[in-house]
Order: structure tokens, then C-alpha cells, then sequence
């Protein structure tokens, strides 16, 4: 009986059919009891790739465009092989088509290609403003700026040769136009008193210091830097000069610095190893501030700075009748020698302490003053942002109790400073002999411009 109806091909045809409605039947039941998804082994992912490179097509001989990002985002969707895949291998292109486009300011959408069909793509940022201009091409001198610290205290840098000493800037005709300045910055902090080398990167600005979206050919130029000595630092003696009144004396004298900057040959400075600077101190009969000129040693040429500040500290004599007659001969014998030595050490600007402990102080938020700047310059203080500094004094306590923001200077010296960014080294004044300082940054960046014509 089996073996009739096996080999009846209608018997297995219909047998079939049974088999396939109870599949079809099971199936459709698992997909309800699913809630109607058709389960698979793919999975879908998403990945953000940063920093993907956007190019640009347009008529490069002709024209100059500015204003795309150079990178953007792109999110990536799909099965997660292709997205690891894609992610990994990179091979699709963000770009912007200007093929087409007209001179002017105009948005343009970013598009990408290359990419999967099956993978879903959003690009950050979208679209972009761009400016699409003639392009021109012209050739600058370049100016070398050197950074303020890059050649020692009693040296000097000569003539600066830059190789090429002319460079080619290409950009929109109207950005071209706005070109001010092509400068090469040196920026080298290494105190050089030898001639040296060294490479700098060109940058194009515009009458404000604003630096310029354009391409410069080539980017780096090569620098030599003669570097010739002009000087010799030595230090500063302080002497008074003139005779104080009976009841007064001097306490200290303190100068604004320590030392200064003899120039001429060197035969001149071979035998200058300090500068003695007298400071009148005639009907003197309170604390003041002198400004004092340094003498130019014989055979020298200047000194720098020219002039300082001295602090003259004061303090009245105190005297008792009384004690005075009960004292022995030789107890007076012994005061009037002391009194002499205390008329000389006046009359001789030596200064009248004593001994005490070690301390410090710190004068925090002190402001940065810019001073001996030219006429014709303006300066806007960079670094530090809040032009504060916090200045720690070391020294005897006496010395330090009596010191405070009013009386302490904190100034950044821009006599030779030059268009551009300078950096200038901090300087503190007032300061009596025997207090040190530390500053909490040692350096002042200042933004230096031309003064407009009104």
C-alpha cells in the first residue's frame, strides 16, 4: 500500500504541499509571537569618524576660495560589518562643488561620495559660507621680527638676512589688497651673544595685526642673525651728595635696578666695573623718589638706561640733653666718634640698618605698567590676560614691613619695541638693596601698533 502511494507522483506532489502549509504555518507563528520582526544574524551600528578632510572643486587657475572647513564630522548607519569596515578604511570623500560658481559670497551644501549604498551618511557642519574671488598672486618683501629675548643684555642684532628675502602670496584679489605687513617671526627665547641661524614661518597681516587667510610660497624662510657686542653690565653704586639737615638721616637709598649697560670698544669698558651715581640729597626732609642721570664712564659711548629712580628712605635723629650730661668723658669720647661715623655714613650714602630674621611677603594682583614706549606706537597687554602678576619679596623683615603695592613697581621697559607681538622682560622697582623678588611669570606679551593719523 506505501510502496502505491510513493510511487504515485500526485500522492507525493499532495504530501508536499501539507509539508510546506505546516512550515509556512510554524513560521508565521514565531514571527507574531516576535512581535512581527523577521529575526536575522545582522546588526546595524553607528560610528562618528572626526577630522575627515573636505575638498573643494572650482577653477584653481582663476579663482580663490576661503571660508571651507577644513575638516568636518561625518556619522555613519548600516550593518556593522560595513560601518567598521568604512570606518577603518576611510576611502569615501567629503567635498564641496563650486565648478560652477560665480564670483561673490555664497552658502554651499557639502556632499559626500564614494560611500556605501547601504550605509546612511550626515555630515557636521552640513553646508558652509565660502567666498569665491579672483585670484591673484604678488610678491612681498619680508620683514624679520625678533623676539625681545633672543640676543643677550650688552649685545645687539645687526642686519637680519632673510633667504628668500621675497616671497609670493596668492589669494582673493580683495584679501591680497589688505596686506599691511609679511613678516618672518624668529621666535627664539635663547639669549644668543654669537651671530646664529635659524628658520622662520611667514605670516601676511593687515594694518591691524589681523593675520590673513592666504597662501604664501614658501611658508618658511631661512634667517642669519649677526649679533655684535655694544656693552657691559656693571653695577650701580649709590652715593648722597649735599649735606642733610642736622635732625634728618638716611635710612636706605634704592634704585629702580641694580646695574646698567655700558656700551663703547672694548677698551673703553675693559677697566669700568662699577658706576658710582651721585644723588643729592640736599634740605632733604622727608621719603622721596629722584630721578638720578648715569654718568657715561671716560671713553664710553652711552650707558642704558640713561637715568634711574632712587627711593631715599628718611628718619628724624632723636636726641636727649639729659643722658647726654650724665655720660662719662669717656662715654661721650665714645658717642661723638659715633656721631661722626653716622655724619660720614650720610654724607657718603651708606645705608643704616640692622640685623634681623629672614622673611618674605607676596603682593598678589600687582599691575604690569608698560613704560618708555615711542610716541608714535600704541601697546595692548596680551599675556598675562588680567596684566597682574603676583611679586614675592625675600628679605630682612624690617625691610619688608614697610613694602607695598604703592610702593613697589612692576613695569615691562618697550623702548625698542616694534610693530607686531614683543614680549618684554618684567622689572621691579622700589625695591631697598637686600630685598629679592620672584615673579610669578617672568615675561609680558604685548600687542604693538602704529598710532592712526587723526
Amino acid at each position: 500500500m506505501m510502496d502505491r502511494i510513493l510511487n504515485n507522483k500526485w500522492s507525493i506532489r499532495i504530501v508536499a504541499l501539507v509539508l510546506a502549509a505546516i512550515l509556512f504555518t510554524s513560521v508565521s507563528t514565531d514571527n507574531k509571537n516576535s512581535g512581527g520582526t523577521f529575526q536575522t544574524t545582522t546588526q546595524n551600528d553607528t560610528e562618528v569618524i572626526q577630522n575627515v578632510p573636505v575638498e573643494v572643486y572650482y577653477d584653481k587657475k582663476n579663482l580663490y576660495v576661503s571660508g571651507l572647513p577644513e575638516t568636518v564630522s561625518v556619522t555613519i548607519s548600516g550593518p556593522r560589518s560595513i560601518v567598521q569596515n568604512t570606518k577603518a578604511q576611510q576611502d569615501f570623500k567629503v567635498y564641496a562643488d563650486l565648478r560652477n560658481a560665480s564670483i561673490g559670497e555664497k552658502n554651499v551644501k557639502l556632499q559626500i561620495k564614494n560611500l556605501s549604498n547601504r550605509l546612511k551618511a550626515t555630515i557636521s557642519p552640513q553646508t558652509a559660507k565660502v567666498n569665491v574671488q579672483e585670484k591673484v598672486t604678488k610678491k612681498f618683501s619680508v620683514d624679520a621680527e625678533l623676539s625681545s629675548n633672543a640676543v643677550a643684555r650688552g649685545y645687539k642684532a645687526g642686519n637680519i638676512k632673510i633667504s628668500p628675502g621675497k616671497v609670493s602670496v596668492t589669494g582673493a584679489k580683495d584679501t591680497v589688497e589688505e596686506i599691511a605687513y609679511v613678516k618672518a617671526n624668529i621666535n627664539d627665547n635663547k639669549k644668543h651673544k654669537e651671530d646664529f641661524e635659524s628658520e622662520a614661518t611667514v605670516s601676511a597681516f593687515d594694518r591691524n595685526l589681523n593675520k590673513l587667510d592666504v597662501e604664501i610660497s614658501p611658508q618658511k624662510v631661512k634667517v642669519k642673525v649677526p649679533v655684535k657686542k655694544v656693552g657691559k653690565s656693571v653695577p650701580l653704586k649709590l652715593k648722597a651728595e649735599g649735606n642733610l639737615p642736622d635732625n634728618i638721616s638716611i635710612q636706605s637709598m634704592t634704585a629702580d635696578q641694580d646695574e646698567v649697560v655700558v656700551i663703547g670698544d672694548d677698551a673703553a669698558l675693559k677697566n669700568v666695573d662699577q658706576i658710582t651715581v651721585n644723588v643729592p640729597v640736599a634740605n632733604l626732609t622727608a621719603d622721596t623718589v629722584k630721578e638720578v642721570t648715569i654718568p657715561v664712564p671716560n671713553g664710553a659711548e652711552a650707558v642704558q638706561p640713561s637715568s634711574i629712580e632712587v627711593r631715599i628712605k628718611t628718619t628724624k635723629k632723636s636726641s636727649s640733653s639729659g643722658e647726654s650730661s650724665d655720660k662719662s668723658s669717656g662715654e661721650r669720647n665714645e658717642d661723638n666718634n659715633t656721631s661722626n661715623d653716622t655724619s660720614e655714613q650720610n654724607n657718603a650714602g651708606q645705608e643704616i640698618g640692622q640685623e634681623d630674621t629672614e622673611s618674605s611677603k607676596t603682593l598678589s594682583g600687582h599691575n604690569i605698567s608698560a613704560q618708555s614706549l615711542p610716541s608714535n606706537l600704541t601697546a595692548t597687554l596680551v599675556s598675562p590676560a588680567n596684566g597682574k602678576v603676583n611679586l614675592t619679596l625675600h628679605g630682612k623683615s624690617s625691610l619688608l614691613n614697610d613694602l607695598n603695592p604703592s610702593s613697589v613697581s612692576v613695569m615691562a621697559n618697550l623702548a625698542n619695541a616694534t610693530v607686531g607681538r614683543y614680549s618684554a622682560r618684567i622689572e621691579v622697582g622700589g625695591l631697598p638693596r637686600g630685598v629679592t623678588y620672584s615673579l610669578s611669570t617672568s615675561t609680558a606679551i604685548f600687542t604693538i601698533e602704529e598710532k592712526s593719523d587723526e
